[in-house]
């Protein structure tokens, strides 16, 4: 469901909104790019990454896309300068960073700037990271005790590179409904993405949805690549096999909307199409079913496919090749195994494992 909140009637006045990105790589530089391009005449944006050439690549696409709207949008080389150097104190300040030791980073870099810079207002921060939940956990207590007036909240995304690019994608955060879910925050959100979903209001239920989803797409991911190398087996049309399972019981978004099969949806422009170039890669699944499997097990859940996903997983992303490319590819990795004597044969690289 998705939420929209108009910022002014007729009757009042423009609200001015200041809005802080960090992160600008494959996800954030379309996430920053969508709140350039609708922000109001009054707003500001103010970015950063740790990458200058992103900064600068970013700054350059968007600007020529909407060149009236330049003199809004300002680069920072560092964390503390969202305090420092900006015109007004910022409104929400989104985080998009790879790990959960850089969210506790840049957090404790802002933190320690607004205890240095004392501020009168509140700056709500956003990490649209996919982390644990536990650090997830301490840095938003870390901000309550150091700094009450301010928020810290997990909104992660689904919808991968592509939602991030259509600016569709699903933000999951912990309010427990709707109507907990601040209007200015609902219109932040709705820049970038197409869907709100409040999935508790303790903190850290936004990435134990993100987790639990993706732990999913991971599992089925897999059992998709084995199912069509299964049907080429038999020596079915793979292309008519896809079309027969996209109206059946075996249909997911892994064997549809990113079906592994070249030649499928060549209208979609999917990853399989061009090599499984793109889309969300394998080391970014595993990244996920990794943290999703560790923090299983620190909320005491045993999964019963998890540990077997898990090692697949791991072992594709030893060949770069494969943990580079879209998670399509292990369609095309189970093809070059073989079993032999409980083992298993990469043919490509001759290497025998278990797993």
């Amino acid at each position: 469901m998705s939420l929209r909140f108009a910022r002014f009637l007729s009757t009042t006045p423009t609200l001015r909104a200041n809005y802080g990105f960090i992160g600008l790589g494959q996800m954030g530089q379309h996430m920053a790019r969508h709140i350039y391009a609708k922000m109001e005449p009054s707003d500001k944006l103010y970015v950063f990454d740790t990458v200058p050439e992103a900064t600068a690549s970013f700054v350059d696409t968007v600007t020529q896309q909407k060149p009236e709207a330049k003199s809004q949008l300002h680069t920072l080389d560092a964390i503390p300068k969202f305090v420092t150097d900006v015109d007004a104190q910022l409104d929400f300040i989104v985080s998009m960073v790879p790990e959960g030791k850089h969210v506790k980073g840049v957090v404790s870099e802002l933190v320690d700037a607004y205890k240095k810079n004392p501020q009168t207002g509140s700056t709500t921060f956003l990490d649209s990271s996919t982390i644990d939940i536990p650090t997830s956990v301490e840095v938003h207590q870390m901000v309550k005790k150091e700094l009450p007036e301010f928020d810290f909240i997990d909104t992660p995304v689904s919808g991968g590179v592509a939602g991030a690019r259509k600016g569709t994608l699903s933000f999951m955060l912990s309010r427990e409904d709707h109507k907990d879910v601040a209007p200015d925050l609902v219109k932040l959100l709705n820049m970038m993405g197409t869907n709100i979903f409040p999935c508790g209001k303790n903190h850290g239920a936004g990435l134990a949805a993100k987790l639990s989803n993706n732990y999913l797409l991971a599992v089925t991911n897999l059992a998709v690549a084995d199912s069509f190398q299964l049907a080429k087996s038999f020596g079915l049309n793979l292309q008519h096999y896809a079309k027969l399972v996209s109206v059946s019981t075996g249909k997911s978004w892994a064997s549809v909307d990113n079906c592994p099969i070249p030649g499928v949806y060549p209208e979609n422009n999917l990853p399989a199409d061009v090599g499984y170039k793109g889309g969300f890669i394998t080391k970014l699944t595993k990244k996920d079913l990794v943290l999703a499997t560790d923090c299983a097990n620190q909320y005491d859940r045993a999964l019963f496919l998890g540990p077997t996903a898990r090692k697949w997983y791991l072992k594709a992303c030893e060949r770069e090749d494969l943990g580079s490319r879209d998670l399509g590819v292990l369609y095309e990795w189970l093809g070059e195994l073989e079993e032999k004597n409980g083992e298993y044969v990469d043919k490509k690289t001759s290497e025998s494992f278990k797993v």
